[in-house]
């Protein structure tokens, strides 16, 4: 295994990784200008991105959503009615039961995932050791590639889904609803947890090498306190 990672450490083409890291960095803020970017790990990615061997890619705090889909992981037929990074209420549930809908309605609860790049097997294995630390234990390198790095996936096990609807009647009957909801955020908030539980060992072990133009952009921008 280790003459395996000396394989592929070496085909990593820096001057490609810090391009890419360059663009990833600048769509970042791009995304923010626009509302795409989930608030609550802004300050996770930016720190991440504070190390010049380390840029992220897509990511998210953790949400609620509820869809019209035939079931939970289905992808090309999914309609999402709701979204939110945050706490629901009864209400909002209810008025989306009201709603006619073309399958089913599924709840689905989601822990925090953020996908980020490094450059070499050597930071893969110390930031997957940071996630499992905090309790991402399902966290992983999704693939190497030559230009971008090593993938990785920190992804917890958190997660919940619970059929509402089909198309013809409702399945959850409306007593209970206030006993799902508490339950949905619940969830939610063991994702939160260990969010925390995971920045706080990033702010304490990362940089390890400081990339010196996202820190001077940082400043810029006005969030030099993270």
């Amino acid at each position: 295994m280790g003459l395996l990672w000396l394989c592929i450490l070496s085909i990593i083409d820096k001057k490609y990784f810090y391009k890419f890291k360059k663009e990833s960095w600048e769509r970042l803020w791009s995304d923010i200008d626009v509302g795409y970017i989930d608030r609550g790990i802004l300050d996770l990615l930016i720190r991440f991105n504070m190390d010049k061997n380390i840029y992220t890619k897509s990511s998210c705090s953790g949400r609620i959503v509820i869809s019209d889909t035939t079931y939970p992981w289905s992808r090309e037929e999914t309609g999402v009615i709701f979204k939110k990074h945050d706490y629901i209420t009864v209400d909002e549930v209810i008025d989306i039961l009201n709603k006619p809908i073309v399958r089913n309605l599924w709840l689905n609860v989601s822990g925090p995932i953020i996908h980020l790049s490094v450059l070499n097997g050597k930071y893969a294995r110390f930031i997957l050791s940071i996630a499992r630390n905090a309790g991402f234990k399902h966290s992983g390198i999704l693939s190497v590639n030559r230009l971008k790095g090593f993938i990785i996936e920190i992804v917890s096990g958190v997660k919940m889904s619970h059929l509402l609807k089909t198309s013809s009647r409702i399945i959850v009957d409306e007593s209970a609803l206030p006993l799902l909801v508490q339950e949905a955020n619940r969830v939610y908030s063991m994702g939160l947890t260990l969010l925390n539980k995971l920045k706080k060992l990033v702010f304490e072990n990362l940089p390890k090498e400081v990339d010196e133009d996202v820190v001077r952009d940082v400043e810029i921008r006005g969030y030099s306190n993270v």
